[in-house]
């Protein structure tokens, strides 16, 4: 018996954990999240070139303007830990600049939001 365990249309696989080299989103210094938009910048000449690979690449091309992470995974057809790795290696290289939504609110902008909809 020949049996396959893959299916012949969806062509190659490549698993995750080989595309990271085995590392984790937690293992980055730098807290990415789904709504954090990256853009390509020039890399700076003192920080180290990094092992570009064809996933790096990809972001490179895909982040000529702002593009959350979610964008990413969903443009790479990559899984969102795989999306954060990769994102981290290129911000620690200076290849990225990275753009993380407030998540604290302050009390003055309640208060507008208040006053804003009182006015409705």
């Amino acid at each position: 018996m020949d049996e396959a365990w893959y299916d012949d249309e969806a062509g190659p696989m490549v698993r995750p954990y080989t595309i990271t080299r085995g590392r984790t989103p937690g293992q980055h210094k730098h807290r990415l999240d789904t709504a954090t938009q990256v853009v390509t910048v020039e890399p700076r000449p003192e920080t180290p070139r990094l092992e570009l690979t064809p996933e790096h690449r990809a972001i490179l091309e895909a982040c000529h303007r702002p593009v959350s992470l979610a964008e990413l995974a969903v443009a790479l057809g990559q899984p969102m830990g795989v999306v954060r790795v990769l994102c981290g290696d290129l911000l620690d290289h200076g290849a990225v600049f990275v753009r993380t939504p407030r998540t604290e609110v302050s009390r003055e902008i309640l208060e507008q939001v208040y006053r804003g909809l009182c006015r409705l």
